[in-house]
Formats: structure tokens, C-alpha cells, sequence
């Protein structure tokens, strides 16, 4: 619609004629040329306006569109499917192959990738009908599954193997929208870099996951697609933002999957939901082919990375994406192999650990997780060494600045005429609110629920004045960078354990209310670190019971209590972290961690 340009051209032309007339026009005449301007005028912010109503309606009118398409999609799925007559022992036998027995079965041709395609269509299907987890279902599969077996000699590591990807990855004809309406009908035209490698790989691209609006929240709601479950609780949230993956996989509907991490995206959902991610450091792997909003600042980048049930698929994984295809298809990132080597690596380590970051002490299931693979870790001969993260609250300012350096402005601009959602609403009128005004809101609630963490993402939140600001941000990241170093060197650690988030998966709609728990995933987004997640227990009874000894001092705490009741049985995870480009070494731990816990030992 092009009517606001043509009336602010109109407008334009009329006054400057006008202006120009202005001294030998006699008093009634200008009456006449004030009264043209001021309707001229009037007529540009009617025209504005409508223009902007006009925006709302289409984009209200593209959301039931999309809606109605994706939901026919999987009927129509479904409806294949069932024509195909599979049995359900035949399916429950394949989704419930380990990683290494499915791809040695696939690799021998004992099973077809179109068998094992049909078996996880039809587990992901079941699924989403409990978590609402799936946005779309990838047609061009069956293609791709059966062009598989019609070159059975020519098989790649992941032959046949059926990956899911987050809605943010670039897939030709596809929308690629983060939620987000204004992005809607506008199919891509790229395919992402690591879905190419994948897909060279001998992978099949099935189905795409849910994800919050806007990508930056751990909640898994938008308009478009409405709200994700947790597959262990469905009034529970996955996390976000990859929570529609991290759903699918729990739920085992999917036994490889891709989703990205700038805050904890990767790692919060599989905390949640119970699987394994991981984050790998900015630059290991491509960024190349995703949904652009927010990607304009730099200071905090987003990575890609991968999420599994079992720590060997995501080993495969990095394995098969860290080839000569990535760095042809993206120069930018770091020629690094994966290094069997530091994988395999049997020596010692000092690991630090922590279960309390310093911003809201983790919960009591989130600390015997903890404690539990401190134990496992020392069984085998590792040196474990307390650990106190540096300056939390002034981490998390540096954090929030640099992700949000507009004050929201992008977002409250691009959700002018969209549907907001009602997970990030209080995010986006506090964006809106004038400046005076939030600073007095962010000062009461700071006296209400006595929590200076509400100082500290209040005030961020408010972004950078200037250019020169935002430099002399950039330089005290890197000052913050350098002291955590200095510590990690003093204190001559490998690596570093800790909680996988500050609590377990709360309710729907309170995420607004909670979000002191990011700093436990944020920290490593900053420092750039790679960092992996893998579940290790369930919250029992006794965790519940010992929040007796939780502290109650502020809102917030008192906030984590009440949503934790209810919770036992729900997954939770630790997070392993290591310096930057040491992936090998975290996967590492990771699958020691793994081991002793199907083993059963301590």
C-alpha cells in the first residue's frame, strides 16, 4: 500500500507552492493557504494512520492464513501416513534406536531412509499433538529420503538420518519468520549453510520447530503458532527459544536437531525438556542463513548448534559439520576440524563448579544436580575446585546493554503493527513507556520486591545514549572478558560445571516475572565460551522438601518456590563449559557424565 508516501509527496509539493505564493496572497488569501496546510496536514496523519491500521489488518489477515496452512499441512501428513499402513511396532522399533544403532542399521541397509523417514514423521506428529512443538512439515523429505535409497552407494555419515531444524533456518520456499508477521510471505530464497553440510551429509530435513516471538525470551509462544508444551508437562514451558526442538526431541519425535543461542537458547531447553545441546563458540560453526532480525549488533553474537538425546549424536554431529564443505560455503568461520584427539583425551582436569552464580541461588534440584556430577567427575580421578563467578551483576548489565544497545526500538518498531504476544507484552509496554516514566516503575519495583536485579535489567534494558557509549561498552566487555580469564587461569582450570538454569521449567506465562535465572546462561553467551547442557536427574521429593532451606528474601525467590511446586519428575540438567574453541573437550565431559549415569554409578 503506497497511500502515505503519495499524500506526504502531495503534501510536500503543495506547501512549497504555497510558501512561495505567501507574500502577495492578501489576508483572506492566506486564511485560505493556513487552512490548505492544516488539512493538508491532517489529511497526511489520517493517511498515516490508516496506513498503519491497514498494516495490522494484513498482517492479522497473513497470521490466520499461515495458520490454517501449517494445520492442513500436517493433516495432509498425516493423512499420508496413514495410507501407508505402518505398524506401530515397526515404528516404536525404529524411534527407539540409539543414534549409533540407527545410523549402523541405515548404513547396512537393514532399514531404508524412507522407513525410518515415515517412523519419526509419524512419533513427531504424536508429539505435537501433546506439545503443539512442530510449525511445519518439510514436503520436499520424502524426496530427499528416497533419493536416498535410490544411492544406496553413495552414503554419507548421516544417511537417512532425520533432522529437525528451528523455525529461524533458512529453507528455500519457506517463510523464516522468528514469530514475527512482518516476516510472513516472504519465502526464502538461501538455504541455511549447516542444513547444506547436513543435507551433503546424507540428511533429511523433516519438520521445523517452534520458537518465541522475536527469539528473545525463554518461553515458546507467538501468534502465529501458537504456545509449546513441555512434553513431561504440557501447562509447563520447553524454554526457549529453541523450545519447540528441545519438545520434539524429549518427546522423541525427532533424534537430531538444530536451533541457535545467544542467551541460552540451546541450553535452556534442554535443561527444560530433558535432552543434551550444545553451544559451540561464535565462529566455530556458519551463522549463515537465519532469520536476520536483531542480528545488527555484534558485541553478543548468535551461534547454531545442535541438540540431541544422547551426547554420541551430538558428537557425529559436529563431527560431520566441521568439514572443508562449512568453510567453502563460509569462509568466515575458523578452519578447525574436530579434534578426535582432545575428544579421547583420558588425562585429569581441574574442573571448577558452582551452584550458586552470586544473582539468584539456583534451586535445591538444580544444586543436587550439581553436586551428583562433582561426585561422578571426582570418581574418575578429576580435581573439582569451587568456583565464584565474576561480578554477575555487572556481567548481566553488559549483557543486556549490548543486546538491546536501541532500548527495544527495533522491536517495538516491527511489532507496531503486529500481534504482540501476550509472553512478551510487559517487555514490549516497558519498552514503550517514557523514559521518566520506567525509571520510576524500575525504582518501585525495585522496592517491592527487594531484589537489585531488578536495578540492574530495569536500567539495561534502557540500552546506549550515543555511538560513544557503545564503544566504551564494547571496551568494558572486553575488560569483563579479561578478569574472567585472569580468574579461570588463577584458579588453572580445564573446564567448569555448573546449574543448567536457576530452576526447572515454570508454569506458561510466567517467564515476564522470572527472568534473574538467565544469568546462568548469559554469562557464557558474553564470554563467548563454548558451553553444553546434558539432563542428569528428575526433581524428587526431597528437592522440594529442602526448599525449606531456599532463601525467601526477595519477590523473585519467592516467585521460583511457588512455581517449583508440582515439579517432581520434570528434567534437569548441568551445563559443561570450556574455553572458547574447545567443543571437544566439553563433549568430552559430557559423555563421561553420560556414561557413569547409565552405568549407574555415583
Amino acid at each position: 500500500m503506497v497511500l502515505n508516501p503519495v499524500i506526504k509527496q502531495g503534501t510536500d509539493r503543495m506547501i512549497r507552492t504555497l510558501w512561495k505564493q505567501w507574500d502577495s496572497d492578501s489576508p483572506k488569501q492566506k486564511k485560505i493557504v493556513i487552512g490548505v496546510i492544516a488539512g493538508s496536514y491532517l489529511s497526511y496523519r489520517a493517511g498515516k494512520l490508516l496506513h498503519h491500521y491497514y498494516k495490522k489488518y494484513e498482517n492479522n489477515q497473513k497470521i490466520i492464513r499461515k495458520k490454517e496452512e501449517c494445520r492442513e499441512s500436517k493433516e495432509k501428513l498425516e493423512e499420508f501416513l496413514m495410507e501407508k499402513k505402518i505398524s506401530r511396532e515397526a515404528v516404536q522399533r525404529i524411534v527407539s534406536l540409539p543414534f549409533n544403532d540407527l545410523q549402523t542399521e541405515l548404513q547396512s541397509g537393514k532399514i531404508t531412509a524412507v522407513e525410518v523417514l515415515h517412523a519419526y514423521q509419524i512419533k513427531a506428529l504424536e508429539v505435537d499433538k501433546l506439545t503443539n512443538c512442530i510449525t511445519e512439515v518439510i514436503w520436499e523429505a520424502e524426496e530427499i529420503a528416497l533419493s536416498r535409497d535410490l544411492n544406496a552407494n553413495k552414503k554419507g555419515p548421516l544417511h537417512g538420518i532425520p533432522i529437525s531444524l528451528k523455525e529461524n533456518y533458512m529453507i528455500p520456499g519457506y517463510d523464516c519468520t522468528a514469530g514475527l508477521a512482518s516476516y510472513l510471505d516472504k519465502p526464502a530464497e538461501q538455504e541455511n549453510v549447516l542444513v547444506q553440510v547436513l543435507k551433503q551429509a546424507g540428511a533429511v530435513p523433516f519438520v521445523r520447530t517452534n520458537i518465541p516471538q522475536g527469539m528473545m525470551t525463554y518461553e515458546c509462544s507467538n501468534p502465529i503458532h501458537g504456545v509449546t508444551g513441555n512434553p513431561h508437562d504440557p501447562n509447563r514451558i520447553p524454554g526457549g527459544s529453541s523450545g519447540g526442538e528441545a519438545a520434539l526431541i524429549a518427546g522423541g519425535g525427532s533424534i537430531l536437531g538444530f536451533g541457535s543461542d545467544i542467551g541460552g537458547s540451546l541450553r535452556i531447553p534442554a535443561h527444560m525438556c530433558g535432552c543434551c545441546s550444545l553451544k559451540p563458540t561464535v565462529g566455530r560453526l556458519s551463522d549463515k542463513g537465519q532469520n536476520d532480525f536483531g542480528t545488527g549488533q555484534t558485541l553478543v553474537n548468535t551461534t547454531l548448534g545442535p541438540m540431541a538425546a544422547e551426547v554420541d549424536t551430538l558428537v557425529s554431529c559436529m563431527k560431520c559439520l566441521l568439514v572443508p564443505k562449512m568453510l567453502h560455503l563460509d569462509p568466515a568461520v575458523s578452519p578447525v576440524p574436530f579434534r578426535n584427539e582432545i575428544y579421547e583425551e583420558k588425562g585429569k582436569l581441574n574442573i571448577g563448579f558452582y551452584v550458586d552464580d552470586g544473582s539468584l541461588k539456583s534451586n535445591p534440584a538444580c544444586q543436587r544436580a550439581v553436586l551428583e556430577v562433582k561426585a561422578m567427575l571426582e570418581s574418575q580421578g578429576h580435581t573439582l575446585i569451587p568456583f565464584e563467578p565474576v561480578d554477575i551483576s555487572k556481567m548481566t548489565e553488559l549483557f543486556i546493554k549490548a543486546t538491546f544497545a536501541d532500548g527495544g526500538k527495533s522491536f517495538v518498531d516491527i511489532l507496531s503493527t503486529d500481534q504482540v504476544d501476550t509472553t512478551i507484552s510487559n517487555t514490549i509496554m516497558a519498552f514503550k513507556m517514557p523514559k521518566w516514566l520506567y525509571k520510576i516503575v524500575v525504582m518501585v519495583g525495585r522496592l517491592l520486591t527487594k531484589d537489585h536485579m531488578m536495578t540492574v535489567f530495569g536500567k539495561s534494558f534502557l540500552g546506549v545514549k550515543s555511538i560513544t557509549e557503545y564503544w566504551d561498552l564494547a571496551l568494558q566487555i572486553e575488560e569483563y572478558k579479561t578478569g574472567f580469564l585472569k580468574k579461570w587461569r588463577d584458579n588453572k582450570l580445564d573446564a567448569i560445571i555448573c546449574p543448567g538454569f536457576a530452576y526447572t521449567a515454570i508454569p506458561h506465562g510466567t517467564v515476564q516475572y522470572l527472568t534473574s535465572g538467565v544469568t546462568y546462561t548469559i554469562l557464557y553467551n558474553l564470554l563467548n565460551y563454548p558451553a553444553g547442557t546434558l539432563t542428569v536427574t528428575n526433581v524428587k521429593q526431597q528437592d522440594i522438601d529442602n526448599f525449606k532451606d531456599y532463601p525467601s528474601n526477595t519477590y523473585t525467590e519467592k516467585l521460583v518456590k511457588e512455581h517449583c511446586t508440582g515439579s517432581v519428575g520434570l528434567p534437569v540438567g548441568v551445563q559443561f563449559v570450556g574455553l572458547p574453541y574447545q567443543e571437544e573437550l566439553v563433549l568430552r565431559l559430557m559423555k563421561d557424565v553420560e556414561t557413569s549415569l547409565k552405568m549407574g554409578k555415583p
